[in-house]
């Protein structure tokens, strides 16, 4: 009898034991991107979320608001990263905000693979991104054959301190300008939807005279310059071209409200970005730079199979 209650004790400690290690498993790979809210960075903890599962390894994820500036003033990203790896993290998936006020680059103990953009403020393994001033190139390269040479183009930026769309911006400019337009706008609109939506009608005031074009490189700030110009004939609204994508956008560019727009692979990124990790702690050869594809939305191709599948990543 006492052996029967000894052996039900080991039984009840085995037991929980196994529960305890299923029900918290420790943090491989910690992440922490440039925001939450948008639907480019849901898609992209999507990805990296389904490569954690295929690949065998518990990804952890914490982000800060969307490229919040009081969040870079505070370096809240930076204590994010710092508390995964304190928490267990043995390698980090980083879309990099600047650092403020601390000595650059920071160390840290871990692999960091960078996803997004590039930064200097830490050292990465890798970079999983889109060729961002190639992307900003074809989105003016939609305007082409539809604008003539002298047409006047805007260019409503998001901010100075985010790399990857401050690319895309040159990149749609350099293009603009090799084709003869001219750029009569360029100025930065910022953060969130109804503060850009106030600068970007605010600088089409200013201006004072029609637009042919408007080039805006996130999805905030594109809603933003559609509100923007929502009280102008469709006739006389500028050509919009915007970036990533909400499900909204299917219905502008149906209506008229977009003229096109740019979509990144951002369900990829986070799956190659985590998938890098998992091969470089394998001691693997891994790539310095990986480039992930985008592809041009038009009225023409909108309701292309090929297209809606990319496009589906942002609907769930």
């Amino acid at each position: 009898m006492r052996c029967n209650r000894t052996l039900f004790k080991w039984l009840l400690i085995a037991t929980a034991l196994l529960m305890g290690a299923g029900g918290a498993r420790a943090t491989d790979i910690g992440a922490t991107l440039a925001g939450t809210r948008s639907e480019f960075w849901k898609a992209m903890e999507n990805g990296i979320a389904q490569a954690g599962t295929d690949l065998g390894v518990n990804v952890l994820v914490r982000s800060p608001m969307d490229d919040d500036p009081q969040t870079a003033a505070k370096n809240v990203q930076l204590k994010m990263v710092r508390s995964l790896i304190a928490s267990g993290a043995k390698a980090i998936v980083l879309a990099p905000i600047p650092v403020i006020g601390l000595k650059t680059p920071v160390e840290l103990p871990v692999p960091v693979v960078f996803i997004d953009r590039p930064s200097n403020d830490f050292h990465a393994i890798s970079t999983v991104c889109t060729d961002n001033y190639a992307a900003g190139r074809a989105a003016a390269l939609t305007l082409k054959g539809h604008l003539a040479p002298g047409a006047k183009v805007a260019v409503l930026r998001l901010s100075p301190d985010v790399v990857s769309t401050t690319s895309r911006e040159n990149g749609f400019i350099d293009a603009a300008r090799q084709m003869g337009f001219e750029v009569v706008i360029d100025t930065f609109i910022g953060h969130g939807i109804h503060e850009p939506q106030v600068a970007a009608e605010d600088a089409i005031k200013a201006y004072g005279r029609p637009i042919d074009a408007i080039f805006t490189p996130t999805d905030f700030t594109t809603v933003a310059a559609v509100r923007a110009v929502d009280e102008l004939a469709l006739s006389k609204r500028p050509k919009l071209v915007g970036f990533d994508y909400r499900p909204i956008f299917r219905q502008y560019l149906h209506t008229g409200e977009l003229y096109a727009f740019v979509v990144q692979d951002a369900y990829r990124m986070g799956y190659v970005a985590v998938q890098t990790l998992v091969q470089f702690r394998a001691h693997q050869q891994v790539l310095t730079n990986q480039t992930i594809e985008t592809i041009v939305v038009t009225g023409a191709n909108i309701d292309d199979p090929t297209v809606l599948a990319k496009l589906k990543q942002y609907e769930q």
